[in-house]
């Protein structure tokens, strides 16, 4: 069983080389540093952007997306990292016609406002991150949203 050692302790003892060996271990732990992650309404769809700093040891990444009124998050997408560091995903199905109900009524969750999860993977673990989706959409991008939702 391993003990616990106060940092200020293990570096009065060990001096400056066990502060650096504690904060690669820090580094090191983190597969990725999420530098940017933005939600916007862009005509009947939202554009969600992330980027990282590093893909180093990144096995994917995942997507979920809520409302204010729903209780858990629901996922929009999957994606395999490709080494660009930058992506961008458009949320088409924001304004979806709710299943089983009549066509043009709106989902429960459709109106916002949203909020977005982005989970890092990693064989070290995963880092979730969120941003909420500034704004409501107008009555003509709920409509037409809706509107097109009917005939995907």
């Amino acid at each position: 069983m391993l003990k616990s050692v106060p940092v200020r302790r293990l570096i009065r003892r060990s001096g400056p080389a066990a502060l650096l060996l504690v904060l690669c271990s820090a580094v090191l732990a983190v597969a990725a540093s999420l530098t940017m992650f933005t939600a916007a309404y862009e005509g009947t769809r939202v554009r969600v952007d992330w980027e990282v700093s590093s893909e180093t040891d990144v096995t994917g990444f995942e997507l979920a997306r809520k409302s204010a009124t729903e209780t858990s998050y629901s996922t929009v997408t999957s994606v395999v990292p490709n080494g660009q560091r930058r992506y961008q995903y458009y949320d088409a199905n924001v304004f979806r016609t709710a299943p089983g109900s009549t066509p043009g009524t709106p989902a429960p969750s459709a109106g916002g406002p949203f909020t977005y999860r982005l989970t890092v993977h990693s064989p070290t673990g995963d880092q979730s991150y969120l941003t909420v989706l500034a704004g409501t959409p107008s009555a003509v991008q709920r409509s037409w949203g809706t509107i097109k939702s009917m005939f995907r």
